[in-house]
C-alpha cells in the first residue's frame, strides 16, 4: 500500500506543513522510522526526535511546534488518525472462503457462504457458521456451537459444546471457550465434580486473547457482553457476567459468579473471590485482591483492595514506620534515664 500524503490528508482531514506529494508506504515508530515511513509525534515533549529522525512525514497534534525541514501533518484527533493509518496499510487478511480438504466437518454442519476452514479444523455436529467467519488452523468447534458473521477464529483454539458466539467476534490462538467449571464437592472421603451443564455467550464485538479461558456455566450461561476485551492468559470463572466495553487485562483471574459492569478495568494480574461484583466504570488497579465489591466508578488497589486513596494514606504512613521507631527508641531511652533518676536515693 503506497499514498500520497495529500491523498491522506485529504482522507483524514487536518493540516500539511512541508511536502505535500511525498509518498507514504508505511507507520513506524519516532525511533526506527525512515524514508516512506509516517511517525507519530503526540507531544511537543517529542520534538527532538522528530528533529533527528528520518521520516518521510509525521503526524503530530495541532499545537506541536513547527520543525524547520519536516514535513508534519497536524491533525485534531492524533491518536485516532494514527489508528485509521494502521488500518489503511495494514488491513487485516483476508481469507479464501471454502473448506480445506485436511478439515473435518460434520455432515450436519451448517456453512454460510463466504466461510472460510483452514488446515486441520474439527467441526461438529450441528454446528452454525455466519457469513463472512474464518477459522485458522487446528481450531476444534464442538457440538451444537453457533458463530455469527464476520468472526475470526484464531489457531488452536477450542470452541466446546454448545459455545455461542455474536457477530464480528475475534478469539485469538489457543483460547479455550467452554471448559468446565472449576466446582467440586468434598463426599465420600473425596473431591467430587460438580457437573457444568450451562454455556457461554459471547455478544457481538468481542475480542480474545491468546490462551484467555472462559468456564461453561453450572447452570445458565457464563456471558461476555458486547464490546468487552479480554487480554492474553485471562481465567474467567464459571456464571460469571462481563459488561459490556470492559477491560481485563492479562494474567486476571476471576472465580464463579462474578460480575464486572459495564467499562469497568480490571488490570494485570487481579484476583476476585467468588460472588463479587465490580461496579460500572470501577477501576481494579494491577495485582490487586478483591474480597469485597466494589462501587460503581471506584478505584481500588491493594491486598486487599481498597481505596486507592486509603491505600496510598497507608503507604505513606508505612513509609513514616522507621523514623517513628527511632523516635520511640530514642524516647525509650529518655524514659529509661528518667526512670534511673528517680530511682536513685537521695543523698542526706
Amino acid at each position: 500500500m503506497k499514498a500520497k500524503l495529500r491523498e491522506l490528508r485529504d482522507r483524514f482531514g487536518g493540516e500539511v506543513t512541508g511536502d505535500l506529494e511525498v509518498s507514504i508506504e508505511a507507520c513506524a515508530s519516532l525511533t526506527t522510522a525512515g524514508t516512506g515511513d509516517i511517525a507519530f509525534a503526540e507531544a511537543a515533549r517529542y520534538r527532538p526526535q522528530v528533529e533527528a529522525g528520518g521520516a518521510s512525514a509525521y503526524l503530530v497534534t495541532e499545537d506541536f511546534p513547527d520543525v524547520p525541514g519536516k514535513t508534519l501533518w497536524a491533525v485534531a484527533r492524533p491518536r485516532e488518525t494514527f489508528i485509521g493509518l494502521l488500518a489503511y496499510f495494514y488491513p487485516d487478511p483476508q481469507y479464501a472462503s471454502g473448506v480445506h480438504a485436511s478439515a473435518s466437518v460434520a455432515s450436519s454442519a451448517q456453512l454460510d457462504h463466504g466461510v472460510s476452514v483452514s488446515e486441520y479444523v474439527v467441526i461438529g455436529e450441528d454446528v452454525r457458521i455466519g457469513r463472512g467467519t474464518s477459522i485458522e488452523s487446528g481450531a476444534h468447534v464442538g457440538c451444537g456451537v453457533t458463530l455469527g458473521e464476520d468472526c475470526r477464529i484464531g489457531p488452536n483454539v477450542s470452541l466446546l459444546r454448545g459455545v455461542r458466539l455474536g457477530n464480528q467476534v475475534t478469539v485469538n490462538a489457543g483460547a479455550v471457550i467452554g471448559g468446565d467449571g472449576f466446582g467440586y464437592l468434598w463426599m465420600d472421603n473425596r473431591h467430587t465434580k460438580v457437573p457444568s451443564l450451562g454455556s457461554v455467550q459471547i455478544d457481538d464485538d468481542v475480542e480474545i486473547g491468546c490462551n484467555a479461558c472462559i468456564d461453561r456455566a453450572t447452570f445458565g450461561m457464563t456471558r461476555i457482553r458486547r464490546g468487552a476485551r479480554i487480554d492474553n492468559l485471562v481465567q474467567i470463572g464459571h456464571n460469571n457476567d462481563i459488561g459490556e466495553d470492559a477491560i481485563i487485562v492479562s494474567q486476571v483471574g476471576l472465580s464463579g459468579t462474578v460480575k464486572v459492569g459495564n467499562r469497568a478495568v480490571l488490570a494485570g494480574q487481579v484476583g476476585v473471590a467468588d460472588h463479587i461484583e465490580v461496579g460500572e466504570r470501577a477501576t481494579v488497579a494491577a495485582a490487586s485482591g478483591v474480597s469485597k465489591d466494589v462501587p460503581p466508578g471506584e478505584i481500588v488497589w491493594g491486598y486487599p483492595a481498597r481505596s486507592i486513596r486509603k491505600a496510598w494514606r497507608e503507604l505513606a504512613h508505612l513509609a513514616r514506620l522507621p523514623r517513628l521507631l527511632r523516635q520511640i527508641k530514642i524516647l525509650e531511652m529518655r524514659v529509661k534515664t528518667l526512670e534511673e533518676q528517680t530511682d536513685k536515693p537521695e543523698k542526706s
